[in-house]
């Protein structure tokens, strides 16, 4: 019995020096769900599993640097050596829209060939195997789910884009492995509100769900990650990271 998270990418808005864009693959037993599918992610889960061995995939919003390697995806399965393949993706509303754009008309057609489609939002569940998925809708300029996936007695959260809730505070609550967005550095002033949160920010509202592992994720490529890492420590008591590519945790 296993419970594994690994990170695919880890850069906020777009790729860093050695770091791809949002993408996690979590794994139960034989069971394989890749979370997002960001710009360079795609790349980093080949060098641990192939396309047509996932059984599915979660994309919590339209956004490019959480999806645009779907398109990639696509032609692998589509282009398989042993024929198409077809795998199940839940997406929240939009998404399947801004992929099937970025299309050739004939490949926008064969999209749905390819990917089962089950659009997504918060306060549905999916199961995957030992896995099961709740969502919670986030706040975010366009429609957004985190999900919390508990496999073996244990729990991640992912918070996707979010500038924070209460919502988000309850799904995280008492979670294993809480990998939560930090995009931005010091206080709010300055920055557009309802779009991200600050690294404090992730801190107060970690230390609030009593979570016992914060992992900060989607840091903005160009920031200097080891002042986030500080911030957060900050306003978070307990065992704090960072997300790294390829970086993994074994939960059972």
């Amino acid at each position: 019995m296993t419970f594994d998270l690994t990170v695919l990418g880890s850069a906020g808005s777009h790729a860093g020096p050695g770091r791809a864009c949002s993408g996690y693959l979590l794994r139960a037993d034989d069971t394989q769900l890749l979370v997002d599918c960001g710009n360079g992610s795609s790349a980093n889960l080949q060098r641990i599993t192939q396309p047509d061995e996932l059984d599915a995939i979660l994309i919590t919003h339209r956004h490019v640097d959480h999806c645009v390697d779907l398109i990639g995806m696509y032609y692998a399965l589509r282009f398989h050596p042993d024929g198409p393949r077809d795998i199940d993706l839940y997406a929240a509303p939009e998404v399947v829209d801004v992929l099937t754009g970025l299309l050739s008309q004939d490949s926008a057609l064969a999209f749905r060939e390819v990917f089962n489609v089950h659009e997504v939002t918060g306060g549905d569940r999916f199961e995957v195997g030992p896995m099961e998925v709740d969502l919670a809708d986030a706040v975010h300029p366009v429609p957004t789910v985190s999900a919390r996936i508990r496999s073996q007695g244990r729990t991640v959260v992912y918070s996707s884009d979010t500038a924070g809730s209460e919502e988000l505070v309850e799904l995280a609550r008492d979670c294993d492995v809480f990998l939560c967005e930090a995009t931005w550095q010091g206080d709010t002033r300055g920055y557009p509100p309802g779009m991200h949160l600050t690294a404090r920010e992730t801190g107060r509202l970690a230390r609030r769900a009593e979570v016992r592992r914060l992992v900060l994720t989607h840091v903005l490529g160009s920031l200097d990650r080891a002042i986030s890492l500080e911030q957060a420590i900050e306003t978070f008591p307990g065992d704090v990271t960072l997300a790294e590519d390829l970086r993994s945790w074994v939960l059972a």
